[in-house]
């Protein structure tokens, strides 16, 4: 069949690769699976099976190899090579115990790794094997997997020295979905003014973390939508029902499910205004003030807590459906950041980017906020201080 990488072939893939985690590598040869065939033809440079190519179980299995290999690194990534048997050894586990080691990864129950995190292994495999073969399309012919912008794509968790106006900050990057994060006190959710999150399928930060806090059945039916009914409770409390909120507006929550991650609370930024036409609006000072509030919120209830909070885990706010660039968007988060540490040091910060190729946008802003060493200082002009930053922490030009 001739392959065409599309949204609309992304649930076929998703559910052929259910089909391999069930069965393994070993059982390639007997599964019907056209659309990984034609895939793995696709990206191997054939034109797929109904043009004329054998089809071949090593080709799959390589296309699958290639594309958990740019999954970034950290869990996500070994979660993925334990579900499909490609970590070395691995090959001809039972489809139970290869759950079992995946689920040990993030440290939740099998059945807690079964009803979501697997859920999310496969989608984002699925999607990896469509990058890869539109990335060949467009490549004249070169089967190489294709190189990102700036270099590889950075692994995670990776902490990273910054200075963000005058003051020291630690800022570790994780590379990957939020709800994966384990560990850390408070995640942050984007959401719009209205505060009503995403619905559970949709590939957003807010529609992930509805789905990874709700409770669910023994067949993975949502009985308990924790954070959109506190949500909902909030409104009904302090706001009403139906009109928007300020932007910037900052509400807590439980965590549902994810304390079982070792997560405490969720924070709902309302951070996009919806449009008329479907879409979204923000801007960087509505990015700055919800930042800034969810600093304000935890530190109202960090001592409520025993321990007390002292870790916050943010996506890049905005970059998504509110349409900010993805540096823009940071550095409006930095303006926040920097001064929230200055009054209060205690707190670890924590960047989620669920894109490599976004991650790597990341990394490239925060070199601009590295520690200047004594052989830059050295290097600096006269009669200008080589630490001059702007009022958000940026080297001045």
């Amino acid at each position: 069949m001739e392959f065409s990488p599309t949204a609309a072939t992304l649930p076929g893939i998703v559910a052929e690769l259910g089909l391999v985690r069930t069965r393994g590598l070993l059982g390639l040869r007997s599964l019907e699976l056209p659309l990984l065939h034609a895939a793995s033809a696709a990206h191997g440079g054939g034109a797929g099976g109904d043009g004329g190519q054998e089809i071949r179980p090593g080709a799959v299995e390589t296309l699958l190899r290639d594309a958990v290999e740019t999954l970034g690194g950290g869990d996500l990534q070994t979660a993925a090579a334990y579900t499909f048997g490609l970590t070395q050894g691995a090959r001809e586990w039972a489809a139970q115990d290869r759950r079992r080691r995946a689920a040990g990864v993030f440290r939740v129950s099998t059945d807690r790794f079964r009803k979501h995190h697997e859920k999310l292994v496969l989608a984002e495999t699925a999607e990896a094997v469509l990058s890869l073969c539109a990335a060949r399309g467009t490549a004249g012919g070169s089967a190489a997997a294709p190189a990102r912008a700036g270099g590889p794509a950075p692994l995670g968790p990776l902490p990273l020295d910054v200075v963000l106006g005058g003051t020291k900050a630690r800022i570790t990057v994780h590379t990957g979905p939020i709800e994966f994060v384990t560990g850390v006190d408070v995640l942050v959710s984007s959401e719009n003014t209205y505060l009503e999150m995403s619905r559970t399928f949709r590939p957003t930060t807010s529609g992930a973390l509805r789905r990874a806090a709700a409770r669910q059945n023994a067949a993975g039916g949502i009985v308990d939508d924790v954070l959109a009914r506190e949500l909902h409770d909030w409104l009904v409390r302090f706001a009403a029902p139906g009109l928007p909120v300020a932007p910037g507006t900052v509400v807590a929550t439980s965590a549902g499910e994810l304390a079982s991650q070792g997560v405490r609370r969720i924070y709902h930024a309302a951070t996009v205004m919806p449009r008329s036409d479907g879409g979204y609006d923000t801007t960087p000072a509505v990015v700055t003030k919800a930042v800034r509030q969810v600093f304000e919120e935890a530190a109202v209830e960090r001592d409520g807590f025993a321990p007390p909070l002292t870790s916050l885990c943010l996506p890049v706010l905005g970059a998504g459906r509110g349409g900010l660039a993805p540096a823009a968007s940071l550095r409006a988060m930095l303006a926040a950041i920097g001064p929230a540490l200055a009054e209060r040091p205690y707190w670890e910060v924590h960047l989620a980017v669920r894109r490599p190729e976004v991650a790597r946008v990341v990394l490239d802003v925060l070199a601009e906020y590295r520690p200047m060493t004594a052989a830059h200082a050295q290097e600096a002009p006269a009669g200008r201080p080589e630490h001059a930053r702007t009022a958000d922490g940026r080297p001045e030009d």
